[in-house]
């Protein structure tokens, strides 16, 4: 298939979304494994707010919207050719759709 301009945007899109996903998926790790200082928990559990639940929640978040990126990202950068190819066609499809509308308004009104 040749490379177009537009394939070519889109696997750098794609690419730059992989590398999103693995930074997010870093900083989650990070998250979780980060240890929590009793004093600063038993202060913010007087406020009744879960230091260590929050961590974890935030944790899987993140690692969700890493491996969300990354596997869009993926399907861009591998499949970006044919991804252009298919916009060319609904292109295509939509210009002949409007001509047809065109066509038949101006031969049966």
């Amino acid at each position: 298939m040749r490379t177009s301009g537009a394939a070519l945007w889109l696997e750098l899109l794609g690419g730059l979304l992989v590398v999103l996903g693995a930074f997010l998926a870093a900083l989650s790790y990070l998250l979780a494994t980060q240890t929590v200082d009793p004093s600063l928990e038993r202060n913010l559990l007087r406020v009744r707010i879960d230091l260590a639940g929050l961590l974890d929640t935030l944790a899987l978040r993140m690692a969700t919207a890493g491996a969300w990126a990354a596997g869009v990202g993926a399907v861009l950068f591998f499949g970006a050719g044919y991804l252009a190819a298919l916009a060319r066609w609904a292109v295509a499809l939509a210009a002949l759709l409007a001509l047809g509308v065109w066509l038949w308004l101006a031969l049966f009104r």
